[in-house]
């Protein structure tokens, strides 16, 4: 890591170790800090005027959400989220918000699709990479109404607690493949299209669509999704959704 002109936001004084993490994957996600560089943390604790020990729970925060790797002797270096870890991490968000949108489609209405659209127009104003952290936060914003349509909180609790590493797979995904924001405003607006087709069939093929190539399929994930989505997202849907109970 180059430390000459590096200059990285100063943390306020409130939930400390929170402010250093997010100053720190805001420098990942800018291009400010690039794969292979190594977070030191004397210097690092120097510059952001903190504990190394505040500095060590932020990077191991950071390590969780795939953004860097501690190898031991080594020292901490930037990383992107393993091949692996990123598919999982498709397959899982896919199958719940597949299931969400099958037994909540109904209440879809024009108001979401409008909010929705509205993202996509936001993503449009970004500007890659500096823009990387706002245009996660719209992505959230964006998938978030398709889970909520469930009515089911366990089920928005259990999408949420994947959100954290959306950021790390959100910045393989631009790496990997290139992506312009025009490119990143089209891919969504393809599963907006899909979602207000008045199918839900279709509304939930483009939420697999979405997160997983066909390439990537193996069949028995494959037939896993098409049980998930399909069978229990279908004939059960008015017995599961929270708005179709009685009391």
């Amino acid at each position: 890591m180059s430390e000459d002109g590096l200059q990285l936001r100063t943390p306020s004084r409130s939930r400390l170790v929170d402010d250093v993490y997010r100053s720190l994957e805001e420098a990942i996600l800018s291009g400010k800090m690039r794969p292979g560089d190594r977070l030191i943390e004397t210097w690092l604790a120097e510059h952001l005027k903190v504990s190394r020990t505040t500095v060590r729970e932020a990077l191991l925060m950071l390590e969780r959400q795939g953004y860097v790797v501690s190898e031991p002797r080594r020292g901490t270096f930037v990383t992107r989220l393993a091949r692996e870890d990123a598919l999982d991490l498709c397959y899982n968000r896919a199958l719940l918000e597949s299931f969400a949108v099958g037994v909540g489609y109904q209440h879809i209405d024009e108001g979401v699709l409008g909010r929705m659209a509205e993202c996509v127009d936001q993503m449009r104003h970004c500007r890659l990479p500096d823009d990387v952290p706002q245009l996660i936060q719209i992505d959230l914003a964006f998938h978030r109404p398709l889970v909520e349509a469930s009515g089911s909180r366990r089920l928005i609790e259990l999408w949420s607690s994947l959100s954290g590493q959306i950021g790390a797979l959100v910045l393989r995904s631009l790496e990997e493949q290139h992506a312009q924001i025009e490119d990143v405003a089209a891919f969504h607006e393809r599963l907006l299209d899909a979602i207000a087709s008045g199918d839900p069939d279709i509304a939930k093929r483009g939420v697999l669509d979405h997160y997983v190539r066909v390439e990537d399929r193996l069949a028995v994930r494959n037939e896993l999704i098409q049980q998930i989505t399909g069978t229990l997202a279908g004939p059960y849907q008015e017995d599961f959704h929270p708005y179709n109970r009685a009391g």
